[in-house]
This record gives C-alpha cells, structure tokens and sequence, in this order.
C-alpha cells in the first residue's frame, strides 16, 4: 500500500491523519503552518483522497499501512496527529509500535464506539447516485435534503471528483466505506498500554468524548491530558484552527 501524501517543512516528523471520509487536502493550511517548526507527512489513507482503493478497510490494515509509510519514508519515529478515525489508527498504532511514536494528539474520539454519529452521510452515501447531476451547483442543492450544515456539505463536495467522460464520481471508495462502516465506529480493540505523553483535545459541541477522561482511555494512555476547545464540534480543527495549531504546536515542542 503506497500511501499518497503532502510533506511540509522540516524537522523532527509530524504525521498527521484524518477522519473517516476526510483526506490530506483537509489539512492543508495547518500543515503548512506546522512546517515552520516540524516536517510534516500529511497521509491520504487508504479508501480516501488520493491514496489507492482496497477492498479491506479494517484498522488493523491501516496500522499496517502507516507501519509501512514510516519504513519507506525511514521516519524511525513521530509526533502523530489523528481526527476520529485517523485517531483511532494513531492509537492502536501507539499501542502497538510504541517505539515509533514520540508523542500523540487524538482529535476528538476516544476508544469507544461512536455508532449513529454518522446517519446523515450515510444516507447521502447510500441514496445520492451521482452519475445523476452534470453541475455540482444541482449535487449540492441535494446536498442540502441530509445535511443542513454548510461546512460538513463543502467537506461532501471536496470529496467528489469529475471524471474524463465528465460524470461525477467519490474521491473514496464509497463501498469499502459502507461495508467496514460498522467495524469503523465499533470500539477499539487495544491489548498494550502505550507510556507516552497524549493529548486528546474534543469540541465543546461535539459529543464524541467527555468532558472527562474516562477510566478505560487512561489505563491505555496513563499519561494523557485533555483539553476542550470552545466553539468547536467534532471537525474541531474546521471550527477553530488557529487555537488547534497552537495547542498541537506547543504540545509536540514540548516533547
């Protein structure tokens, strides 16, 4: 699996991964400015953006695929970023291969699951056929019909494509997506404790983490903290960019 990505800057490695329907180009201004002070690798993973479609989609093959990027890349080890999904890999990937992993930011998702946090894309994937539309003024109006928030509809239109005989079609693999969906928002299978320095970080109106640590994060990551970001939902880097680079930024220098 060779992963697409954008590389930042220069320094120490700063991996960043994104949500479930997201990809690298998501990330694009905070890696930019996160490269003034670390060399960032920001992934498209597997089913998503640019990166090469399979039919797996389980979080066991996307540890796996990081594990990977790291050795092609001879990253011996990195401050990882991880929103929802990503956060979930950066987890496992922590617990697994602990030794890779100088630090850890989880953007708002814990290791239980999440089921039901997704019913309105869900629904656009499995009702809106594009090959249907010829502008993507008339995709978005359907849009509309699931999803009356703006930016999550802008989030949908960046991950649809034109093809060369000029019909529409998703940047993921819509398919893998909806048959591991499940497997995706279960919670987190972890066996070992990861030791090193966490930082979760949840949006104040966001109900995918509590306003608490619970008992089972801390005895995966004893060294955790957490932080609320006001104003904020679940794309909480969306909602307040400016305070997640800095709360990232100081954190990673500070390890």
């Amino acid at each position: 699996m060779n992963l697409h990505y954008r590389k930042y800057g220069k320094g120490q490695a700063l991996i960043i991964l994104h949500g479930l329907f997201g990809s690298s180009d998501n990330w694009h201004t905070l890696a930019g400015k996160w490269g003034v002070d670390f060399q960032v690798y920001a992934l498209d993973q597997r089913n998503h953006g640019s990166s090469p479609h399979e039919s797996v989609m389980s979080y066991a093959e996307m540890v796996s695929d990081l594990d990977q990027f790291m050795c092609s890349t001879k990253i011996e080890a990195a401050h990882i970023v991880g929103h929802s999904m990503g956060g979930k890999v950066a987890m496992l990937f922590a617990s697994i291969y602990p030794e890779k992993v100088i630090d850890l930011v989880v953007l708002d998702i814990g290791v239980a699951e999440t089921m039901a946090k997704h019913a309105s894309l869900l629904a656009v994937l499995e009702n809106l056929d594009l090959s249907n539309y010829s502008h993507r003024q008339e995709i978005e109006k359907e849009l509309k019909k699931y999803i009356s928030e703006g930016p999550i509809r802008q989030f949908l239109l960046k991950n649809i494509m034109r093809r060369v005989d000029g019909s529409f079609d998703w940047k993921f693999n819509r398919d893998a997506l909806l048959d591991y969906y499940d497997e995706l928002v279960a919670g987190l299978d972890i066996d070992a404790s990861y030791y090193g320095p966490v930082l979760f970080l949840r949006g104040a109106r966001s109900d995918y983490l509590p306003a608490a640590l619970d008992h089972e994060i801390l005895n995966y990551f004893p060294l955790s903290r957490l932080k609320t970001i006001a104003d904020a939902g679940h794309w909480l880097h969306a909602d307040q960019p400016d305070i997640i680079y800095e709360q990232i930024r100081d954190f990673c220098r500070s390890n």
